[in-house]
Order: C-alpha cells, then sequence, then structure tokens
C-alpha cells in the first residue's frame, strides 16, 4: 500500500482566512444588493406627492408665480400683476389654501429671470412653504453661445 504525501508547504491557515474574508465580502455585496433603500447621509428625503393621474395633468393644482426683475419687484400670477408685492402674494396664497384639496397638493412654481436677487427669490419661496403648499422653480438651460 502506497501512502500519499504532499510536497506543498502548510498554508491552510492562511486559505482559511481567505476563505473566510471572501464570504463577508460576498455577504456585504448581498446584503447591499437587496437593500430597497438607497443611502440619505442625514437629509430627510419624502417622495413628493404626485397630482399626475392616469396620464393627465391637472393643472387646477399649479400655480405659476413670476418675479419680474428691477428695483422693485413685480409678482404676476398668471399673466394678472399681483398688486402690494409680497404682501399681496401672501394674500394671493391664503386664497389658494382655501381650496377643497389638501395644500401640500397643490404645486406653486416659481419662473424668475436670473437678474432677480436670491434674497427675494429665497423670500417667496419660503412663503410658499410656509403656507404647506410644495414650491418648484421653473429655468431655461443654458445655451452655449
Amino acid at each position: 500500500m502506497r501512502r500519499v504525501r504532499s510536497n506543498l508547504n502548510d498554508s491552510g491557515f492562511a486559505i482559511v482566512i481567505l476563505a473566510g474574508v471572501n464570504l463577508f465580502v460576498l455577504l456585504c455585496l448581498c446584503v447591499l444588493l437587496t437593500s430597497y433603500r438607497s443611502p440619505r447621509f442625514g437629509v430627510s428625503i419624502r417622495p413628493a406627492a404626485s397630482h399626475f393621474s392616469i396620464e393627465r395633468f391637472d393643472r387646477s393644482l399649479s400655480h405659476i408665480i413670476t418675479i419680474t426683475p428691477g428695483e422693485t419687484s413685480r409678482y404676476y400670477s398668471g399673466d394678472e400683476e399681483i398688486p402690494d408685492g409680497l404682501l399681496g402674494v401672501k394674500h394671493l396664497l391664503e386664497k389658494w389654501k382655501e381650496a377643497p384639496v389638501r395644500p401640500d397638493s397643490i404645486t406653486v412654481i416659481i419662473a424668475c429671470d436670473e437678474a432677480v436677487s436670491v434674497g427675494t427669490v429665497q423670500k417667496l419661496a419660503d412663503m410658499i412653504m410656509q403656507q404647506g403648499f410644495t414650491c418648484a422653480f421653473y429655468g431655461c438651460p443654458a445655451t452655449d453661445e
């Protein structure tokens, strides 16, 4: 009867450690792939409520406010100027809040020129969100001229 011998050096412990590390990496990969939520990095993310229903856009749930640049900014709702500046906008927002739908389902879109100061836009956005509406910005992509 012949006895079988190995000419290899004893490296069994290193193979066991390497197999353990590979199993750990495989386990981490499986956990990451099956995770249904992406990392949030400390920011609270809430999916926006959609006002689309069966490929139909409900325009009654969105309003557009336009700001024009100048010494004193002027505000427009649709094609009508809002009198009294930000105070008039506040009254208009309160009127929109009386609608029979929840305020968070109404989207107010801000359209403004890049010459309008950031402070003016931020005041309007804060006023809109304080009333409970969803605030969005209209913009045009930059052209390479």
